[in-house]
């Protein structure tokens, strides 16, 4: 009870912001006509070193496509670059490129949903508020296989592999024969929108395989990483699940801004070191309810089939 109350006063707090912004003549304008803004952008490479000389074209946006405008340069040579101009609070989308480097891109927006930023004396607020992009180098990438999709679950309640290199199951009809890992379907049998019980188990089932969690550069389009670690500490089980919240169906995959780096098809001597395996980066798995009744896994992979190459650069 206590929190519920605490919950309603926020919400009270946040209306009356909103609504005293729709009360304000300076806010009421700069949404109606465009108020200044001043965004410092900083451009670094992984290392958090400045990248000088990069291009940078920026969106300004406006209440209407039409009224929006670019805004072009290059970063100075402490991988600066000062994006001023009027906008209306929509989406500014800024577009990062360099020649030996993935593109890079992101959007931000003065009036986003929950929340609202100031404006004071025709100038949006922070005034010169930071933001800080990575762009990254394109460094040896290679041929890997990989996918973006959706794997009907044949079976629930039972423990199914999947093969990475075939992108199928290790099931009889199917054309896997190798398990990278395997999963296990919780189900009541009904569609997302109605289901209470959709969840997927994943785990290794090598003694010396397993997986580990790395950083997502969501900005990049080159979103993953470069090489597999080969160190030994490793997870060995992960589950995601599919609900609804507030009327919205949520899938729960991956944590924030995190991808699975995975090692399998291990291959051990007598004395039980690990003498070979492959490596493959997973940047995305969920599960999903389909209107036909069945269940998908919902997987965004890449796998190395070479043995003992950690390089998950995709060409």
């Amino acid at each position: 009870m206590k929190k519920k109350i605490i919950f309603m006063i926020m919400v009270s707090m946040g209306s009356l912001f909103v609504f005293a912004h729709k009360k304000d003549p300076d806010y009421l304008n700069a949404r109606r006509n465009g108020g200044d803004a001043r965004i410092v952008l900083s451009i670094i490479e992984d290392d958090g070193r400045a990248v000088p000389n990069a291009s940078v074209r920026v969106l300004m946006g406006m209440n209407f496509r039409e009224r929006a405008y670019y805004i072009n340069g290059m970063t100075d040579e402490n991988g600066k670059f000062v994006i001023e101009g009027k906008t209306t609070g929509n989406e500014i989308e800024i577009e990062v490129t360099k020649d030996g480097y993935y593109r890079t891109s992101d959007k931000m927006c003065f009036v986003a949903m929950g929340h609202e930023y100031d404006v004071k004396n025709g100038r949006w607020q922070p005034w010169g508020m930071e933001l800080q992009l990575k762009l990254r180098a394109i460094r040896n990438p290679i041929t890997l296989v990989g996918d973006v999709n959706g794997y009907y679950v044949p079976e629930a309640n039972k423990w199914i592999g999947f093969d990475m290199k075939h992108g199928d199951w290790v099931l009889s009809g199917h054309k896997g024969n190798t398990s990278d890992f395997e999963v296990f379907l919780e189900w009541d049998g009904r569609p997302t929108q109605d289901s209470k019980l959709l969840k997927l188990h994943f785990r290794s089932i090598e003694p010396k395989g397993g997986f580990y969690y790395a950083d997502l550069t969501k900005e990049s389009s080159f979103r993953g990483v470069y090489t597999a670690s080969t160190n030994d500490v490793l997870q060995r089980a992960f589950s995601c699940q599919s609900t609804q919240k507030e009327g919205r169906i949520v899938k729960v995959g991956l944590p924030h801004s995190k991808l699975l780096v995975l090692r399998s098809r291990c291959v051990c001597n007598q004395e039980g070191v690990l003498m070979e395996a492959n490596y493959s980066a997973i940047n995305w798995i969920a599960v999903e309810g389909t209107r036909k009744g069945n269940v998908e896994m919902l997987l965004a992979y890449a796998f190395n089939p070479t043995p003992n190459d950690t390089n998950l650069e995709p060409k």
